[in-house]
């Protein structure tokens, strides 16, 4: 996936209402850093494996801290 970040030690994944049949997928690093992407889901499904990811979803980007913590 683009922008993939090293080292990711945790993913979480919420469904979104809008766009419908949206992924958000948010991953967490080991050095702290988050990253997010969407992923549109389509029907019929998309083909499984690598290929579904830089066909339906943005690159990844990263999070920024909130203002508080940096």
């Amino acid at each position: 996936m683009p922008g993939y970040p090293e080292g990711v030690v945790g993913v979480s994944l919420t469904e979104l209402a809008e766009p419908l049949s949206s992924l958000l997928i948010t991953v967490a690093t080991s050095g702290g850093g988050l990253a997010q992407t969407k992923c549109i889901l389509t029907e019929p499904p998309p083909p499984p494996g690598p290929a579904w990811g830089t066909k339906y979803c943005d690159r990844f980007t990263a999070i920024p801290p909130p203002k508080d913590q940096q």
